[in-house]
């Protein structure tokens, strides 16, 4: 089997694939296939042209491994991955250490060993979950309408309904399915070791994990981070593929997803620390238009002490296209300065020329700022920091 290895945005020519390779990167990794045809080309010679987007990671087929390897340094995804699923940064700063591992999938899974090993610890999360089943025995209350849909007429077995409190709850399912995943992605021998203990500790674990939002309490908070970092794990772009009648295993990580929940979190965390308000991720209150069809969604809202936005930011992996912001983005950033009041507003890039764009006849200022990920991760860290100041500035 061949293993093909490939780098973040970059392209690579005259390659041969496989049909479930050609497949990965389409389907997991979004990457342009086309193939690389001249005159008197025979098919069994065709050679492809792949050029990789933000998704990395490593897809393994039956017939041959794919790997997208990030240009970012493995010690800083491992600490935007960390700050991004809800730990705290100082705690994510220790987790860059994993980044000796030999990979990024390695490197991933000994981070999410660690953090299962240290939250179960303190006990598995027991919680309550309905179950609706017929029973020779009442328990909880009976379920009237499904006893006449299925057996009208008869009295047993008993439709009811009732709350069960056990382990079998979905933030252990998400713990359990992703640390099932990360071993089928062979990982080293001692960090499979520790992912094979979380699903011994989680044995009585056994419902799906799709189809429900978790619901965040005091009493299940211990548990966040790590169930941020399963969900990021069993993304869209984590499942299993099936190529040919193979099945095939996924671990990858989409840059634009993990980089935008590092600048939101860091950001946000420090213009309330420091300056009070609250912010909003992903808000969905806004419209564009007075009918309320055109809906936006900027990535931070910064709500200042009397409750009225005072910032808004959104967070760019790369600035495709040319070396400059694209005009969608300076679009976008427009819609929202429009719609939340604002006369200035902030778009953030690993890569892009800082600079402030003006719209004409007293429009809002649009800030474009850079977080260079190439530096260490504390780096990382005080320029998000930084970020947080200027923002605050403007407002």
């Amino acid at each position: 089997m061949l293993t093909i290895r490939l780098t973040e945005w970059e392209l690579a020519s005259g390659l041969t694939l496989t049909t479930g390779q050609i497949e990965a990167l389409q389907s997991h990794f979004d990457a342009e296939v086309t193939p690389e045809v001249s005159a008197g080309t025979d098919v069994s010679d065709l050679r492809w042209r792949v050029r990789a987007s933000s998704i990395v990671g490593v897809v393994a087929t039956g017939d041959g491994d794919v790997v997208v390897r990030p240009k970012v340094p493995v010690h800083n995804v491992l600490f935007l991955l960390g700050v991004s699923s809800g730990r705290d940064p100082l705690d994510a700063l220790e987790d860059a250490a994993l980044a000796d591992a030999p990979d990024l999938t390695t490197a991933v899974a000994g981070l999410f060993a660690s953090l299962a090993g240290r939250t179960l610890s303190r006990g598995v999360l027991r919680g309550y979950r309905p179950v609706a089943e017929h029973r020779q025995t009442l328990r909880g209350r009976v379920d009237v309408a499904e006893q006449i849909r299925v057996r009208p007429g008869r009295a047993m077995p008993i439709a009811v309904q009732y709350e069960e409190h056990d382990e079998d709850i979905l933030e252990n399912r998400l713990v359990l399915a992703a640390a099932r995943l990360l071993l089928r992605m062979r990982p080293s021998l001692d960090v499979a070791r520790q992912l094979r203990r979380v699903v011994h500790t989680l044995d009585d674990v056994n419902g799906p994990w799709r189809g429900a939002e978790v619901s965040w309490t005091h009493l299940n908070a211990r548990y966040r981070p790590l169930v941020r970092l399963s969900q990021l794990v069993l993304s869209a772009q984590g499942l299993d593929l099936d190529s040919g009648n193979r099945e095939a295993g996924a671990l990858t990580l989409d840059m634009n997803v993990v980089f935008e929940a590092f600048v939101c979190r860091v950001v946000g965390t420090e213009l309330v620390a420091a300056h009070g308000g609250e912010v909003t991720a992903q808000d969905t209150r806004w419209t564009l238009d007075e009918g309320g069809r055109v809906r936006l969604r900027p990535d931070l809202v910064w709500n200042g002490r009397g409750g009225y936005p005072a910032a808004v930011l959104d967070a760019k992996y790369k600035a495709r296209g040319g070396g400059g912001v694209p005009e969608t983005d300076l679009y976008q950033m427009h819609a929202y300065c429009t719609a939340l009041g604002l006369d200035s507003g902030h778009l953030a890039y690993a890569q892009a020329r800082p600079e402030v764009v003006r719209v004409v006849r007293g429009g809002p200022a649009i800030h474009v700022h850079r977080l260079d990920l190439s530096g260490a991760p504390h780096e990382l860290l005080d320029a998000g920091r930084s970020l947080a100041r200027a923002i605050a500035h403007r407002a």
